[in-house]
């Protein structure tokens, strides 16, 4: 019997791919080291399955698997094998990069006792957890929302953002994310290409000239197709809260919490081969799609702090801070005709990373208001995810004691950077337009570039 599995994977916030994995068969005493999911897969299914230790119990196994292990006739197996890679857990793959779009500018404005004093502090948000993620992710939106700056701290453009002109010291926003996360093929995980469409709307309270806190809600889509066949789409819904604090003049401390509930649909093409009893030498192939539907939930905690040095008409300074995820994906399994869907086990992944960067700014004054072009730069590192041992059985294995076996994802990047520019305009009656780019640079198995647009009015 010859076995061929062809997996395909992609994801946004919060997604992976297959190619070919590792995995270690929990059961059996060949599995000594972890193999790629071929390997495995191979190991199971060869003579007639006898990896799976049947026994008398071949009526316990689907239609579709029986005849994958050549159950319902004359069929001797001769080998297995699977090429293409197995079935990841495509939806965690973009863990790893939880926080790209965590180091977006959100600039506030700190007023002092009617006049004007403007910074260029920043609030950095990530309402759509990974995303990812997953990733995914992925994946995520962040909100920013700024204030004027100048070099001299007057209102240049001849309109004012003082407290006066705000209603009870509070504000809304709204940004719109338009993203793509393009993952290569690895060893362990097959490619795909998605593309993120997000939006993000929230509001801000200025409790004092210190202190502001608010809200942010979001919606996020990707969409995406697995370079070997099939594809997938998965739906974020998040919250989050977040508060800035600046002890002095040129500091700030912000801090952020989120949760975020992703809907995973994946389809990846399958296919295998067995041979055909009729036709020594021969093979009968089978092909086919495995889809499943699955949940995801993400909790994320962030602290940044930083420092803005006042130079004439620029600011810049050092930026450092760290964030924190949590996520589980549920149980789940594949539906098929093929015989070799799988169903995993729940799966649970942290992320702990930390950040450090730079950030300058510029501001000019014209007719219409005050422009502000900003740049970043950041570099991130992993230190908690790892690569991890996924387990999973057949699909249509119904024994009491299903034969389980597990597979390793990819080896997640710990070193990688994002570069950020962008321009906010700050208009006249509290409201600010702004838009930015995003790319991540000098991660291996990632491409991910993102555009950012939005308002926001202070009342």
């Amino acid at each position: 019997m010859k076995f061929q599995t062809m997996a395909l994977t992609r994801g946004c916030f919060i997604l992976a791919s297959m190619a070919t994995f590792t995995l270690t068969q929990l059961c059996h005493p060949f599995a000594l080291s972890a193999q790629t999911l071929d390997y495995q897969v191979g190991q199971l299914l060869d003579n007639n399955c006898s990896g799976l230790s049947i026994g008398n119990n071949a009526n316990q196994l689907g239609v579709n698997l029986q005849n994958v292990c050549g159950l319902n006739g004359p069929q001797t197996g001769t080998g297995a094998s699977s090429l293409g890679g197995g079935a990841a857990s495509v939806q965690a793959s973009a863990a790893s990069i939880l926080n790209r779009a965590m180091l977006q500018r959100l600039d506030e404005t700190d007023e002092e006792e009617g006049r004007d004093h403007r910074r260029a502090s920043s609030l950095r948000l990530n309402p759509f957890g990974s995303l990812l993620a997953g990733f995914g992710l992925n994946p995520s939106v962040s909100s920013p929302f700024y204030a004027a700056a100048s070099g001299d701290g007057s209102s240049n453009a001849g309109f004012s953002t003082s407290s006066q002109s705000r209603w009870n010291g509070l504000g809304f926003f709204a940004t719109g994310l338009v993203e793509t996360l393009n993952r290569d093929t690895t060893t362990f995980q097959d490619g795909y290409r998605s593309t993120i469409f997000g939006v993000t709307g929230g509001a801000d309270y200025r409790f004092s000239k210190r202190l502001v806190a608010g809200l942010a809600a979001s919606y996020s889509n990707t969409d995406g197709n697995f370079r070997n066949g099939g594809n997938f789409s998965t739906n974020s819904y998040g919250g989050l809260l977040f508060a800035s604090y600046l002890p002095t003049d040129r500091t700030f401390i912000q801090v952020t919490g989120g949760y975020t509930r992703n809907k995973y649909l994946v389809t990846r093409a399958v296919s295998t081969s067995t041979p055909n009893p009729f036709a020594p030498g021969t093979f009968i192939a089978r092909s086919g799609l495995a889809s499943s539907n699955s949940n995801g939930d993400i909790f994320t905690l962030g602290l940044l702090t930083g420092y803005d040095l006042p130079i004439g008409r620029f600011t810049v300074g050092p930026r450092a801070g760290v964030t924190y995820s949590n996520t589980k994906i549920g149980d789940y399994g594949e539906t098929g005709n093929t015989g070799i869907e799988l169903r995993y086990n729940d799966q649970w992944i942290n992320s702990l990373q930390s950040i450090v960067g730079f950030q300058g700014s510029a501001a000019f004054s014209t007719s219409l208001g005050i422009l502000v072009p900003q740049f970043n730069a950041d570099y991130i590192h992993e230190f908690a995810n790892s690569q991890r041992l996924i387990t999973v059985q057949f699909a249509e294995d119904f024994r009491d004691n299903p034969t389980k076996f597990r597979f390793k994802n990819d080896v997640p990047v710990r070193n990688y950077f994002n570069l950020v520019t962008g321009l906010l305009m700050v208009l006249p009656n509290g409201w600010q337009a702004f838009g930015s780019f995003r790319a991540m640079v000098g991660n291996e198995q990632f491409n991910n570039y993102a555009g950012m647009f939005g308002l926001r009015i202070e009342l």
